[in-house]
């Protein structure tokens, strides 16, 4: 998983970003050999430090394993390691619970091996990971995180232990003891000159709390050195009052968090110039003006082209009519982060950035037709025409699902049919990072700027979108394409909320008569109001679909009577009737004769 190259996008973080300082000691104390393992690491670049934080993680591998001091040495250095290389739109929790999955899994895999030589593959684990201003805490076993604030100190993990047999007690979790670990999440609101204080039983298990909190409450360290040395003390400290283990310590001094008021973000989303209104032939940056594809009070869209490229792009700006809007600029700023960080054929290519400064970005140019002509192209399609392309929208949906993005303002308009008929999406402005909740600007409302007659009612409620609100906005396509009306007209009633039951398989049955009336049962369900009434997958959603779509429910055309049947089945019937009509004829001149 190849990490985005933060530096290239300056102007998307605040200028003031997370400082801090670590420091740490490790040594094996009586033992021979040191089983515990600490790691940190404080980005050099302010870009990611913003996006993806400061580390710092503390191991301490079970002395019973053959291979204790491997697996504490693996885990803390291939967490810090992948942590900075796994996608920034993941959140962290999310993250992290993925990368201490992987790392038990093989550990575990390994002590089952039967090789001898490969098994002991066990270790606890507790990390902080530090951005923007909160503290994110993972934890199994039995090291701790420790916070000094205020010269008080305060335990933020659980150890994972319980008495054996009455006995001493014994560890209940840590890497590669099961399949399948539990990790503790913990998230804690940080403050300027917060000390997070990682440790290992052998430091916590021979030095009081009250001790720990004197120790480094006198003379609280500042800079790498004295964090160094207190942690160095604490260790010291904890084999003179008789401890027996491996002693280590991490500690992690928070000198500033980023806080950005609004005319500092107003600042820095507004540091490049919008450029102004271009016309065909028109240049900027050398990108030459071809054609001008969309101009709107929100956006300006050029087709261009650059004498050192091959090919013609597409160049979008936004309008000065947002200068003053902090939430357009910053979600504009999102589009070119997502154009950048995904990399999949459904799904427009934005180019890398340039220096320039000038508020622009430069894309692919995607050939085709968008969705809103196709659907004028074919006013009424039969269900299986809308089947490939729904399953290719749905496709392409999933690319940013699987990123951890809820796209929030799927339409139409956003949605490009290329030649081969594959569904390929050029506007993500309203996309939502779960990786980015806590990053962007507190002042910013977080209201998506889509259409109303496609957005979720969730998200129009103020709630967080989720994937099934995308499949909300799949699900109001579809009954456009087949009816050619979308099933919420809120912008013409002015009512953002007006009530889903407006629209029922009823009402779909009645502009769609000759369509099988489960394609209706299927939409209906998708544009419950609740996402939980919904479809849970999308594949589920589809495969609800294409099995309606096939229904045997499907109505048939009406053929009269007359022309049912062979010719062969019509002269016998009709030879029939004639011999009952003789015996009736019989029968009723017998009785009055």
């Amino acid at each position: 998983m190849a990490s985005t190259d933060l530096s290239a996008m300056p102007d998307q973080f605040p200028s003031q970003t997370l400082r801090a300082v670590i420091g740490g000691y490790s040594a094996a104390g009586s033992k021979v050999r040191n089983d515990d393992a600490i790691a940190g690491k404080v980005p050099d670049g302010d870009a990611q430090r913003h996006f993806k934080g400061i580390v710092a993680c503390i191991a301490d591998g079970l002395s019973s394993a053959r291979n204790a001091d491997r697996a504490a040495q693996l885990a803390v250095l291939q967490f810090t390691r992948d942590y900075y290389d796994a996608p920034e739109s993941w959140t962290v929790q999310n993250c992290a619970a993925r990368l201490l999955a992987s790392l038990s899994s093989w550990f575990h895999s390994q002590n089952r091996s039967g090789n001898a030589d490969s098994e002991g593959f066990a270790t606890t684990f507790t990390g902080i990971v530090a951005r923007s201003t909160t503290a994110h805490i993972v934890h199994v076993g039995d090291t701790r995180c420790y916070r000094l604030r205020g010269g008080r100190l305060a335990l933020l993990t659980e150890d994972h232990t319980a008495p054996y047999l009455g006995g001493a007690d014994v560890l209940t979790r840590a890497l590669g003891i099961d399949a399948n670990v539990r990790v503790d999440y913990r998230q804690e609101p940080m403050r300027a000159d917060d000390l997070f204080i990682l440790t290992s039983d052998g430091v916590h298990g021979s030095l009081s709390h009250d001790a720990i909190e004197d120790m480094l409450g006198e003379a609280a360290p500042r800079d790498r050195a004295e964090l160094e040395r207190a942690a160095s003390g604490l260790c010291d400290a904890a084999l003179k009052a008789g401890s027996t283990d491996n002693v280590s310590c991490i500690l992690v001094r928070i000198e500033g968090l980023p806080s950005e008021t609004l005319s500092e973000a107003h600042g820095r989303l507004t540091r490049r110039a919008i450029p102004p209104v271009l016309a065909i032939g028109n240049r900027l940056d050398d990108w030459r003006v071809v054609e001008v594809l969309h101009s709107s009070a929100r956006s300006h869209v050029y087709l261009v082209e650059h004498p050192d490229r091959e090919g013609r792009y597409v160049l979008k700006a936004p309008s000065v009519n947002f200068a003053d809007d902090l939430r357009y600029l910053e979600g504009f700023a999102v589009e070119q982060w997502v154009g950048r960080r995904i990399r999949n054929a459904q799904v427009m290519q934005v180019l890398p950035a340039q220096d320039t400064r000038f508020l622009y970005f430069v894309a692919e140019h995607v050939e085709g037709r968008t969705l809103r002509h196709w659907m004028n192209d074919q006013p009424v399609p039969a269900c299986d025409d809308i089947l490939p392309l729904v399953a290719s929208i749905v496709s392409a949906v999933r690319v940013f699902h699987r990123m951890e993005m809820v796209h929030r303002d799927l339409k139409p308009e956003n949605i490009i049919v290329t030649r081969d008929g594959t569904a390929k999406i050029i506007d993500f402005g309203s996309v939502q990072v779960a990786g980015f909740a806590d990053l962007r600007s507190a002042e910013i409302a977080q209201w998506p700027e889509g259409s109303l007659n496609y957005i979720a009612p969730e998200v129009l409620a103020g709630e967080a979108a989720q994937n099934l609100s995308d499949l909300f906005s799949i699900a109001v396509i579809c009954w456009e394409m087949l009816t050619g009306a979308v099933p919420f007209d809120r912008e013409a009633s002015g009512k953002p909320l007006i009530s889903q039951r407006e629209r029922t398989r009823s009402e779909f049955a009645r502009l769609r008569p000759d369509m099988s009336p489960a394609v209706g049962t299927v939409l209906a369900r998708t544009l419950s109001s609740e996402p939980c009434d919904r479809q849970q997958a999308m594949s589920e959603f589809v495969g609800e679909l294409r099995e309606a779509c096939s229904s045997s429910l499907r109505p048939t055309e009406f053929v009269p009577l007359i022309e049912r049947g062979s010719k062969a089945m019509w002269r016998n019937w009709a030879l029939i009737a004639t011999l009952v009509s003789m015996v009736m004829a019989v029968l009723l001149f017998g009785r009055f004769g």
